[in-house]
């Protein structure tokens, strides 16, 4: 039948010629396409390719009258041209597909080894010496008496390679007339068969082993046995033994089998005193405030809570670069000296700060804003020009411009706050920029709760002022979850279960342009 006579018929005459030519013409993969939907459009996208290029035409009636779907018709159509209008001796437009393609558009089947279904005869191992036959066949689904599967074999084979256990596995499949047989030869890495720790007198060996993490059964790698020495120093760091000395003894040789730390644990440390030296902007007692160490406060609390780490001091030395760089010293330097006592067990610390200049605000600007003038946002705004850098006024007017933009609708505007120094000035420029994003409303409101159903008015109250239809207000979001956490009915604790969460999922037909 023609293209135009199939156009002027009627659609469920349309309908019923197209079912009949695919029964007869595409009978080999109906079945398959019918049991996966999607393979539908892999289908008839490809074969479409060679029926674009005839030229073959249709209108919009015949494109309305196929209401069952336009790419069954499109196969029909290009099943149906008559000698002429495709290749050469009438043949269709494309061509008999091939057995790899029939499996592939039948829902992406592997093509499998042709002794898949054969029974297993035996699995046999060789080459463990540590690991037992019992354990390696526990981690595999490919056993004794079951049917071979290919996929699944290559499955365990990744399962036993990440156990660790093994440098190398070498497989071997043996077909005979009877069934398989699988043979595997494996490398085994080195296993762990003790783990001890010499030399510890302060430390018992349960905090040890935990912050060491090797085991007895696992893999002996040289390099998780030199993480596990680099934590037990971080350990005693944290416990004021700063001078520490940990080796290996066991464990990085080839052919250790067993893993020993011998330990130096030198004294504990405890800070005697902590002065500050070059810090003329700010006094040594509100800076000694914002730190975490603590000294012996002339004697009054001489072992009590003035342990001193290098690690904590550390954190201390980050915590006032942070403070002055926040308050627009930006060129400042912190560093901290030890001095020792004569038995090596007290030290006086001493931080060392260069404050340079204090930098200000040349300019404030906001970029990316479409809805909004920036004269009409800067005048809101906390960091004014001319006036010293505040990093607590800059982050102010960050959540300023998300709340002016969330209160809109919003709901995903992103604010970011940039700095651009000029040294020569001692000045620095802040640039907003503000991705607006989309205005949402609110398509659906839906409430889950598990437990008591009275909880439903709790939940509602946080949304009261949330309707469906209405812009999505996201200071009313941010507000209704605080309340939902400070309610005291819902569980706050993720570690006990979940927590009560107010999510946003954006539907593309709720979304409305911007005004």
């Amino acid at each position: 039948m023609a293209v135009a006579e199939i156009a002027r018929d009627s659609p469920r005459r349309v309908k019923t010629l197209v079912k009949k030519m695919l029964k007869k013409t595409l009978d080999w993969n109906v079945l398959p396409l019918a049991r996966h939907p999607m393979n539908y459009t892999r289908h008839f996208s490809e074969r479409f390719t060679a029926f674009r290029g005839l030229g073959l035409g249709f209108g919009s009636g015949f494109g309305s009258g196929l209401a069952f779907g336009l790419l069954v018709s499109t196969a029909s159509i290009g099943w149906c041209q008559g000698p002429g209008s495709g290749p050469a001796g009438g043949m269709p437009a494309f061509s008999e597909p091939s057995f790899r393609e029939r499996l592939y558009e039948a829902g992406g089947i592997a093509d499998r080894e042709v002794h898949n279904g054969k029974s297993i005869l035996a699995v046999g191992i060789e080459g463990n010496q540590t690991v037992s036959d019992s354990f390696i066949l526990s981690q595999m689904q490919s056993r004794e008496d079951r049917p071979f599967d290919k996929e699944t074999f290559n499955r365990d084979m990744g399962a036993l390679y990440r156990t660790n256990l093994f440098r190398k596995i070498d497989s071997y499949i043996d077909e005979t007339p009877e069934g398989i047989r699988l043979r595997l030869i494996v490398s085994e890495r080195p296993i762990i068969r003790s783990v001890e720790f010499l030399g510890n007198e302060r430390m018992n060996e349960g905090p040890l082993k935990k912050h060491a993490m090797l085991s007895k059964g696992d893999a002996l790698d040289p390099i998780s046995v030199n993480s596990a020495k680099g934590r037990l120093v971080e350990l005693y760091k944290d416990k004021g033994m700063n001078q520490v000395d940990i080796q290996v003894a066991k464990g990085l040789r080839t052919g250790d089998r067993d893993v020993h730390f011998l330990i130096n644990e030198g004294p504990v440390e405890r800070v005697n005193s902590i002065q500050f030296f070059g810090n003329n902007e700010f006094s040594s007692e509100l800076l000694k405030a914002r730190i975490k160490s603590r000294d012996a406060r002339s004697g009054v609390t001489r072992y009590v809570g003035n342990i001193c780490s290098d690690l904590k001091l550390d954190e201390d030395r980050e915590t006032l670069l942070g403070y002055y760089r926040a308050l627009g010293y930006f060129d400042a330097k912190v560093d901290y000296q030890k001095s020792y006592n004569s038995e090596g067990d007290f030290v006086d610390v001493a931080f060392v700060i260069y404050e340079g200049d204090r930098y200000g605000v040349a300019s404030v600007s906001i970029a990316g804003t479409e809805r909004y003038n920036a004269e009409e946002l800067l005048p809101s705004m906390k960091l004014k020009s001319q006036e010293p850098f505040l990093l607590t006024k800059k982050l102010q007017d960050e959540r300023f411009l998300l709340d002016v933009y969330g209160a809109q609708g919003h709901i995903y505007c992103e604010v970011e706050g940039e700095v651009v120094y000029q040294p020569d000035k001692r000045m620095v420029d802040i640039v907003y920029k503000v991705k607006e994003g989309d205005v949402y409303r609110a398509s659906d409101i839906r409430v889950h709760i598990d437990g008591d159903f009275t909880r439903r008015h709790v939940v509602l109250q946080p949304l009261r002022n949330l309707r469906p239809g209405e812009v999505i207000d996201k200071r009313e979001l941010d507000a209704g979850r605080r309340r939902l956490v400070f309610s005291t009915i819902f569980n706050t604790d993720p570690s006990r279960g979940e927590v009560p969460r107010i999510e946003v999922s954006p539907v593309e037909s709720d979304r409305s342009p911007t005004p």
